[in-house]
């Protein structure tokens, strides 16, 4: 009897519209998926003391911990809502999600999540959106975030009694640092020829290009609402993972209080140029909860500890996985 060959298997497919990627730009991104995965063990070995963190771990309740960690998982969805609600066209939720865990795995070898956001606008190209658009949805998602987490603060201070001394602290250098680079590159692209037919052909075309659909995205308001339901959902949960996290070790705060010691947090760890806030977001987090009320401090520092392998730590090597299945899938 004769026998049947083998049928290859199967490749994945191009995103729609999409060319096959050229081999040596499958191999590189291969290669740098290898170099990025080095790094990422490098700085866990190098930043988590495994002897400690088991030392916590015993000394937690263990339901607390379970709660913690099911709340850690509304962030990841809050964001893909964010994106999505203002992303054009049909953009898969279950994808959508993979992206926003895969930025944990990037952002931990980027300074001031880069790396996530980078990794959000590739995602969007590849589903044949425009580079101006994928830039401009990064750039909405950013804003909206820090509209409703501004919106937040003043609520949060009023219920609190607090006043406005007590709101995060701007990091005033990083902002300033920021403007002068803008105001550079601007004069650049101003007043130097080439610098200007840059701008014209890669920044001012393909946005006046993208105008109309543009505009249509901002203005809707069922978009907005989506977007503003995804920050409030990753609000709640880092709320939620860290009130479980001080509630395994028998201590509380009240809610509003803990929804200013996340917002506050955040952005403090936000400024620092280090990857993921090693270290600044755990010393921001722990100080946080020793003036909301919890007087032993190793409890502050274990509940900032656990609240940051529940949001962080534990989702890199997961991250790591859901950048595979995105590459497998030629989505990123």
């Amino acid at each position: 009897m004769s026998s049947v060959p083998e049928t290859p298997a199967a490749q994945p497919l191009p995103a729609p519209g999409q060319s096959p990627a050229p081999r040596w730009r499958t191999l590189a991104g291969r290669a740098l998926l290898v170099v990025a995965s080095v790094l990422a063990v490098y700085v866990l070995s190098q930043q988590v003391d495994f002897a400690d963190l088991w030392q916590r771990l015993r000394s937690a309740d263990p339901l607390w911990l379970l709660l913690a960690a099911l709340a850690a998982v509304l962030p990841v969805v809050g964001s893909a809502l964010s994106f999505l609600a203002f992303a054009p066209g049909r953009v898969p939720f279950g994808q959508m999600t993979l992206v926003q865990l895969a930025t944990s795995f990037v952002n931990l070898i980027t300074p001031a999540s880069a790396g996530g956001l980078a990794l959000n606008v590739r995602y969007l190209t590849r589903r044949d959106i425009p580079l101006a658009v994928a830039v401009t949805v990064v750039g909405l998602v950013q804003t909206m975030s820090i509209v409703v987490t501004a919106v937040l603060v003043v609520v949060l201070l009023g219920a609190s009694g607090r006043s406005f001394s007590d709101a995060p602290h701007v990091p005033w250098l990083t902002v300033l640092i920021a403007a002068g680079i803008f105001l550079i590159a601007v004069g650049l692209l101003r007043f130097w020829p080439w610098g200007r037919a840059l701008a014209v052909r890669y920044v001012v075309k393909p946005f006046r290009d993208a105008g109309p659909q543009l505009r249509d995205i901002v203005t809707n308001r069922k978009r907005l609402a989506l977007a503003t339901l995804g920050h409030l959902t990753v609000t709640l949960g880092f709320v939620g993972v860290l009130g479980a996290a001080l509630h395994a070790f028998n201590e509380g705060v009240p809610l509003v209080l803990l929804a200013i010691v996340v917002i506050a947090g955040s952005a403090i760890a936000g400024s620092v140029p280090v990857p993921g806030g090693i270290g600044a977001a755990e010393a921001a987090l722990a100080g946080g909860l020793k003036v909301a009320g919890v007087e032993d401090y190793e409890v502050a520092v274990s509940a900032a500890v656990l609240f940051r392998v529940f949001t962080f730590w534990l989702r890199v090597p997961i991250g790591w996985l859901a950048l595979v299945a995105l590459r497998r899938q030629a989505a990123v």
